[in-house]
């Protein structure tokens, strides 16, 4: 089917009023209003903020992840202490604070690393007679971030992170 009326011979007024405005607009050029780059300028200031929060994202979720390994980290010395001899508590507690956090090669005691490890036997709350180990593991976060600086999202994020268990020793 064409676009001129099969009765007259005619373009129908609608489709000549289309090709007259298109027209028009070839003549104006490309950029009739003068907005020239201005989506262009628009794309980066809106990319930019894109681009600052995946970053924040990706930043949050690493730090979070490690304190996460801290947390399960203190919590399988907590439980290696229980069923250690009292004697051997501390050097098993430890041995599983380095097992667990092996794959950030962060291990107790390396000053350069910034994870500093304490075990600590003490007498158990409420019960004197029993003793009680506490776990604390405590990491440098301003010292040895785990990703790069990024101006306005690593400032946010706290100076050390700190985890925290404590157990009943095995009297024996």
């Amino acid at each position: 089917m064409t676009s001129r009326s099969v009765l007259t011979g005619r373009v129908p007024r609608r489709i000549a009023h289309i090709c007259r405005i298109r027209r028009e607009r070839a003549r104006q050029g490309p950029d009739p209003d003068g907005q020239r780059g201005t989506s262009l300028i628009e794309l980066s200031i809106v990319l930019g903020v894109l681009v600052f929060l995946l970053f924040g994202i990706i930043v949050y979720g690493v730090t979070m992840s490690y304190r996460q390994s801290l947390d399960q980290a203190a919590n399988e010395a907590a439980r290696a202490a229980a069923v250690a001899p009292r004697d051997l508590a501390v050097s098993r507690a430890q041995a599983a604070v380095e097992r667990a956090l092996s794959p950030y090669d962060t291990p107790c005691g390396a000053t350069t690393k910034g994870l500093t490890c304490t075990f600590t036997i003490d007498p158990c709350d409420g019960s004197p007679s029993t003793d009680c180990m506490t776990v604390t593991l405590s990491y440098d976060l301003q010292g040895h971030p785990r990703v790069a600086a990024i101006p306005g999202v690593t400032s946010t994020l706290p100076d050390t992170l700190r985890s925290r268990a404590v157990v009943e020793l095995n009297p024996t």
